[in-house]
């Protein structure tokens, strides 16, 4: 009988999934020892109720304990609770917390301090921009020190992924630490301002330098963490990043641009690329109104001069955009053209890409019909924060595309924290390429009227979207609730309120001798079980 070779490809990918396992090997974890991490970007500030951000909340999912996690499978596990009950009604959570855990500053995490934290995070003296998130809440009660009540106005079927996600999650804080240091101290990372309850400490800060995490030897999961210091620095420019990984000075890389991947597989063959389901949405979102008066965050609203109008954003959006080239171009190939709001590896997605195929003559003619082309021609700016090398070359291509259908796009590159004042605080902005949000189901506020949530950056209003949202987060039932997210998504390519170019493919990578670490399509970044071979 003829026996067929095993594919040599099988048993590297077997060799892989071992590697990344940190424990299919049977390894006895290593205590001790500094992770050296590269953040592509600078930490705005370190207040985690209030800084939004990648960066720093990869800091807070580490300095910070929550109430609940998520795993990568999109289970719920404890944190500092240790148990949870809901009500028949899904009106009442009661969680029920761990006797051993403690903040920074040796205080308890009791009831009280998750009401405090709560609190503040729903204070609109906070100025928190995840305060919309938390609407739902009607109160929270301590019942004993160990056992505290969140009551809820109504059922909200994401109430506990609220409270782990990235972005929303909740991020305890020590009310002796916050009442005695200021916001600004905070900021700032002041030492002994920032106090958590998690796995690490924080140290040292240096803005746009290198942060500095140290063990909490009184985590209240024994044993853990297994280093004794996590060091970040702020490296933006790929090739130096790599130039870094290549030398050894970096252990792992929490963002890496899909478009390098290729070229750092050649010069640093033993590293660990990891990536998974397509939670990220890459778009090219417009601006669809601008504030009468002018003043930040205002919720007077006035149609923008260009995208304010439908036809113009049906032409530039959904016809004018060759998405399957930008996929090929900016992501070789390694990502999924998707017009849907939600990309395909979240839960509530559905495949809308048949309502805006690519096709430029129908995009001239709309633009015709809306006033633009030889003898009035349309020129727009188009916004590429420099975070990650393949936002501009997204928005190279688009720059082409235009020029198709006789429009003028012309780039302008910003750094983060600017992309981030243009489109939270009302800013001059027509169009921007970012990858934002990620998410396991369609549920986001960012998806809300600006009128009720900061996160909408194109600024759209319509109740229609508010009503489908309030039925959509309500139901309980999963095929219900998965009905309602496709009549949303495809309200939403309609009128094109958000533009989605494709999936976002989210890279990490390891040095060969960093263990432990599970990657996490939610954005979730934690070193607690991280351990170094060396």
């Amino acid at each position: 009988m003829n026996r067929r070779p095993f594919p040599l490809v099988l048993i590297a990918l077997i060799v892989s999934l071992v590697l990344l396992s940190g424990t299919a090997l049977a390894q006895t974890p290593k205590r001790g020892g500094t992770l050296r991490v590269s953040y592509g970007n600078e930490i705005a500030n370190l207040d985690f109720h209030t800084a939004p951000g990648y960066e720093m909340m990869w800091v807070a999912m580490n300095v910070g304990c929550g109430l609940v996690n998520i795993t990568p499978d999109g289970k719920f596990v404890g944190d500092a609770a240790e148990t949870w009950q809901v009500s028949s009604d899904n009106l009442t959570y009661t969680f029920k917390l761990r006797p051993n855990a403690v903040f920074h500053d040796g205080t308890p995490v009791d009831a009280a301090a998750v009401k405090f934290s709560i609190d503040r995070l729903m204070d609109p003296a906070t100025k928190s921009g995840m305060r919309t998130f938390y609407d739902p809440v009607h109160s929270v009660e301590v019942l004993d020190p160990r056992t505290v009540q969140v009551r809820l106005k109504q059922p909200y079927a994401f109430f506990l992924h609220m409270l782990a996600a990235y972005r929303t999650g909740l991020v305890l804080y020590s009310p002796v630490a916050t009442a005695k240091y200021s916001l600004e101290d905070r900021n700032q990372g002041k030492p002994g301002a920032v106090v958590g309850c998690g796995p690490f400490r924080l140290i040292e800060w240096v803005k746009g330098g290198h942060l500095v995490m140290e063990r909490f030897d009184k985590y209240f999961v024994p044993g853990l963490p297994y280093l004794d210091r996590v060091v970040i620095r702020t490296i933006k420019d790929p090739v130096t990043e790599m130039a870094a990984f290549k030398a050894g000075e970096i252990d792992f890389i929490a963002s890496f641009s899909p478009e390098h991947v290729e070229t750092l597989q050649a010069q640093s063959p033993g590293a660990v690329i990891m990536s998974g389901k397509e939670t990220t949405p890459m778009l090219a979102a417009m601006k669809v109104t601008v504030p009468k008066d002018g003043k930040p965050m205002s919720k007077e609203r006035a149609p923008h001069p260009i995208f304010g109008d439908l036809r113009v954003r049906k032409a530039i959006g959904c016809y004018g955009i060759d998405r399957q080239e930008i996929v090929k171009i900016a992501f070789k190939g390694k990502a999924t053209p998707w017009v849907g709001m939600n990309p395909p590896g979240t839960l509530d997605t559905v495949d809308v890409n048949a309502m805006c195929p690519y096709d430029p003559a129908k995009a001239k003619a709309m633009l015709a019909e809306a006033g633009y082309g030889p003898s009035k021609p349309l020129p727009f700016e188009l916004m590429a924060d420099t975070e990650k090398s393949v936002f501009n070359v997204i928005a190279t291509v688009i720059k082409e595309q235009m020029t198709r259908i006789g429009v003028t796009a012309n780039i302008r590159l910003v750094d983060k924290v600017s992309w981030m004042n243009s489109t939270l605080q009302d800013g001059p902005w027509d169009m921007y390429v970012e990858d934002q949000l990620s998410l396991i189901t369609l549920d986001s506020h960012a998806y809300l009227s600006y009128s009720i949530s900061t996160w909408s950056h194109p600024r759209h209003n319509d109740k229609r979207v508010d009503e489908l949202y309030a039925k959509y987060a309500r139901e309980m039932d999963a095929t219900k609730r998965k009905a309602i997210a496709k009549e949303i998504q495809e309200f939403f390519v309609e009128n094109m309120y958000w533009n989605n170019i494709s999936g976002s493919p989210f890279y990490m990578v390891a040095q060969p001798w960093m263990k432990g670490y599970t990657y996490n399509a939610e954005f979730e970044v934690h070193y607690d079980r991280v351990w170094l071979d060396k």
